[in-house]
């Protein structure tokens, strides 16, 4: 079996896809040497160079004709058409063109889609019928595609996953309280932590929610954000300050992950705001749950189901979109705090299961079956 995982990106980047399409690369060439290849557009840079890694030339614009065109060239260039080889992607588009091209010259290679959302157009079908594996992040995303795509759910693989957890391991043996220093965060308050993005495809993701919950939680609680751009930060901060509760927000810019996780280290709580909107309730599961589980802190997230699939029995749930039910939920874990921490305790036991690794096994094992 040969693995080529394509994409489009260009690295090295700080979005969060690149991030997620490096570290499973990484993953799979652990797993499968020299049979994995992973394939990316630009100059291949140094994060990549323990990967065995190609690079796909493409001009600024009309990326995607130009990479319609260059494929059928590669697979016969370099002997991709055959049995073995197996090409893996979560972009509908290069997953289409190889659809498209398997047909036309009835290559002989297989398709494995990874699948995040649906787009709600004809991709969904196109892809998803055409698939010989299908990968999906969580069982609600699951049952959706089997149901919108009319494909058996036994062809669907649900992969968790996933998380470095090293990182976590080798700063958890400093104090929280010296993490809280270092990053000139207060020492002596309660700190109730949101690490990610502040958007999400354009959307808020409940910040506004857990900034309103402020003002029925006690004084020595506050609330720190990590992850926004200067505009979203900016705005926040104007909202804060129409509750007059901006003394009890503080608010940092995106961060690079060795920071991310001192951060989340330093928390008393981490919370998963999302509001109950479609794209949250049915494609939104966050990939911050693993790092969040990974932390060892306490977990208040939002009650849907996509997201309780993972987190329930291992955090404790609030109503989307309703402030005075988070506030209920902080306080349940301010008030007590030991029965909590045995929670994050068993959290910390179980991310093994989640790590980038694991989750290219249960891939490459699917696959293989």
């Amino acid at each position: 079996m040969k693995l080529i995982y394509l994409t489009s990106q260009k690295f090295p980047s700080k979005k969060a896809e690149p991030i997620y399409h490096s570290q499973m690369a990484r993953a799979f060439t652990e797993l499968l040497g020299k049979n994995f290849l992973f394939l990316v557009r630009g100059n291949i840079p140094d994060e990549l160079k323990n990967i065995n890694t190609m690079s796909v030339k493409l001009p600024k614009h009309f990326r995607a004709f130009f990479y319609f065109l260059r494929i059928p060239f590669l697979i016969i260039s370099q002997k991709w058409n055959n049995y073995e080889t197996i090409f893996f992607s979560y972009d509908p588009y290069l997953l289409s063109v190889i659809i498209f091209w398997r047909k036309f010259f009835r290559f002989k290679y297989s398709i494995c889609s990874d699948w995040h959302q649906l787009f709600d157009d004809w991709r969904d079908k196109y892809v998803a019928k055409r698939s010989d594996y299908i990968i999906s992040t969580s069982k609600r995303l699951k049952g959706i595609l089997s149901s919108v795509c009319g494909i058996d759910r036994n062809k669907i693989l649900v992969a968790y996953g996933g998380v470095n957890k090293n990182p976590f391991i080798e700063k958890a043996k400093i104090k929280k309280e010296e993490h809280r220093k270092r990053l000139g965060l207060p020492t002596d308050l309660f700190l109730v932590g949101y690490i990610g993005g502040f958007r999400s495809v354009g959307m808020e993701k409940g910040l506004d929610t857990m900034i309103k919950a402020l003002e029925y939680l006690d004084e020595n609680i506050i609330m720190v954000f990590v992850g926004g751009s200067k505009q979203h930060i900016s705005e926040y901060m104007v909202f804060a300050k129409e509750m007059d509760i901006e003394d009890r927000c503080i608010f940092v810019e995106k961060q690079p992950f060795k920071k991310v996780v001192e951060y989340e280290l330093a928390m008393d709580i981490l919370v998963i705001p999302y509001p109950d909107k479609h794209h949250f309730r049915d494609y939104g599961f966050p990939m911050k749950v693993w790092e969040y589980i990974a932390s060892g802190r306490p977990i208040v997230y939002s009650n849907l189901e996509i997201i309780a699939e993972v987190l329930e029995g291992r955090g404790i749930p609030f109503q989307p979109d309703d402030e005075h039910c988070l506030a209920d939920s902080i306080l349940s874990i301010f008030n007590n705090i030991e029965s909590a921490e045995k929670i994050d305790r068993e959290n910390s036991s179980v991310v093994r299961s989640y790590t980038w690794k694991s989750r290219a096994e249960n891939i490459i094992k699917f696959i293989r079956r």
